[in-house]
């Protein structure tokens, strides 16, 4: 994909108006289309650079996340605050930093770092009106190259927009957003109590962010309650009532959580369900604001800068004279370009041309 489609994607996501928090998953993986990355993340701050929220694509245990704040948040040799001003500071608020031997040698490596694969990280810092409001982590494994200066270059190209999308206001889900059933997916094995007893990574970070909105110092450690847990325990605990004859809501949980809308499901594993041993599958899929899913789609067709941008308008609802206005053009030039669009995805109405873009089932006409 050319990267100034990825820069267009990037800054259309960041003009949706949606809260950070639902914007920040897909905001992220376009980052690494543009500067190839083994996973990213984004951390929001206060006003004297404390960690107030995270999302990351690859994510600690919970266990693990605790240590990191119980001992190395504040820890001289690996103060967040403090590397967080050092970058601040720096001239074009974008930072690339490769692990050396000294810093290998230590446990916060070790530990923490060595966990998420973050050898070489680029720093890219978020502002508004100047204040610093977070920052995107991009990482590469030992084995990759560094970043350099054509990586930071690419990555203060876009700061900007991500500033002004992450900057929207947190929120839960609104009710009128519609959702779509995002890829993400992913299956945990529990027993009868609600035990996970197989999960890959994904699966576990699914039920992490599906029971967390706020990941920090304040919100993790380990004497919280498992919200997880009691997930779990909560939908097995409907499904064994269903299997004794009893009246009880439906196996599935729906959280709603700043990072969007996720549906758990459980199911027996096991034909002999009585069996103290028997197994049960719960499933985890995040849901989204479809209109993430469009720009997503839109993102591989061939379309010119202007159908893109009057394929979102489209997408959004508004009519020709609100797309003129929007865009200081006339209202005959946005039928034009209405009109292109419509021939390069063969379609012959508005409700068509969202269909086939959003279904991913389009071909765009040379």
């Amino acid at each position: 994909m050319k990267r100034s489609n990825v820069r267009a994607r990037i800054r259309q996501l960041c003009c949706l108006g949606l809260p950070g928090e639902l914007l920040v998953g897909p905001l992220l993986a376009a980052l690494r289309d543009l500067v190839p990355s083994d996973s990213a993340a984004f951390f929001w701050v206060d006003g004297r650079g404390g960690m107030t929220n995270l999302y990351a694509e690859r994510i600690l245990p919970p266990e693990w996340m605790a240590h990191y704040f119980e001992r190395y948040y504040d820890a001289a040799g690996a103060s967040f605050r403090k590397a967080f001003r050092e970058r601040a500071a720096a001239p074009e608020g974008v930072v690339a930093a490769t692990a050396d031997a000294k810093l290998r040698k230590t446990g916060y490596y070790n530990e923490i770092l060595r966990r998420l694969d973050a050898h070489h990280v680029l720093y890219g810092i978020a502002r508004v009106d100047g204040a610093p409001l977070g920052q995107v982590s991009l990482y590469r494994p030992r084995e990759a190259p560094g970043y350099g200066a054509r990586e930071r270059a690419e990555l203060a190209s876009v700061m900007r927009y991500v500033s002004h999308g992450v900057a929207v206001g947190s929120g839960m889900p609104r009710a009128e957003l519609a959702l779509r059933d995002s890829a993400e997916e992913a299956l945990l094995v529990v027993d009868r109590a609600g035990r996970i007893r197989h999960g890959a990574e994904k699966a576990r970070r699914l039920l992490f962010l599906a029971t967390h909105s706020e990941i920090g110092p304040a919100s993790v450690g380990r004497r919280r309650t498992d919200r997880g847990a009691q997930a779990l325990r909560a939908l097995c605990a409907r499904l064994e009532a269903i299997e004794r004859g009893e009246e009880s809501a439906p196996p599935a949980i729906t959280l709603d959580a700043r990072w969007g809308r996720h549906v758990m499901r459980a199911y027996w594993l096991d034909d002999d369900r009585r069996s103290r041993e028997a197994l049960i599958g719960v499933r985890i899929q995040r849901r989204e604001p479809m209109i993430l899913g469009f720009v997503e789609a839109m993102g591989r067709l061939a379309l010119s800068p202007q159908q893109r941008e009057i394929a979102l308008l489209i997408a959004q609802g508004r009519s020709n004279p609100e797309i003129a206005e929007g865009l200081g053009v006339s209202g005959n030039t946005v039928a034009y370009h209405v009109k292109q669009l419509f021939l390069k995805l063969d379609v012959h109405d508005r409700a068509g041309a969202v269909e086939r873009i959003a279904s991913g089932a389009a071909e765009a006409r040379a």
